[in-house]
């Protein structure tokens, strides 16, 4: 677990990080559950280290040997 939150920190984990720290300030200040929701999608992908980025949700192709 250690090694999940503490390694491997690219450019897209801090973006994510600073989005979701801005929202979570603006859901704050301002009141709005949205942006609360999104502060928490977005800190969730930074701390894990989940989400889409470099092709990471692609569908592998599976190719067939019957098929070439």
């Amino acid at each position: 677990m250690k090694q999940l939150l503490f390694a491997n920190w690219h450019i897209m984990r801090w973006i994510r990080l600073l989005f979701g720290l801005f929202s979570l300030q603006q859901a704050f200040q301002y009141g709005e559950i949205l942006f609360g929701l999104m502060a928490a999608f977005f800190l969730f992908q930074a701390i894990f280290n989940t989400g889409c980025s470099l092709n990471g949700c692609t569908i592998p192709k599976k190719t067939n040997k019957d098929e070439q």
